[in-house]
């Protein structure tokens, strides 16, 4: 049988180290608290962030 890892979201956390650790180079945006992370299993209700290459020149 697989375990699976318990994530922490990071709303939660309250070591700073470990915050910019996880929401380094972030990929989505929690829509409840704002919180940007890498991966969207960090955070409560991730909202794909838009690419940084979409913006204008």
């Amino acid at each position: 049988m697989r375990h699976e890892r318990a994530h922490e979201k990071l709303c939660t956390i309250e070591d700073s180290s470990k915050i910019s650790s996880l929401s380094a180079n972030a990929t989505v945006s929690c829509s409840r608290c704002g919180v940007k992370a890498h991966d969207p299993a960090d955070v409560c209700d991730p909202v794909q962030l838009p690419e940084s290459s979409s913006f204008g020149d």
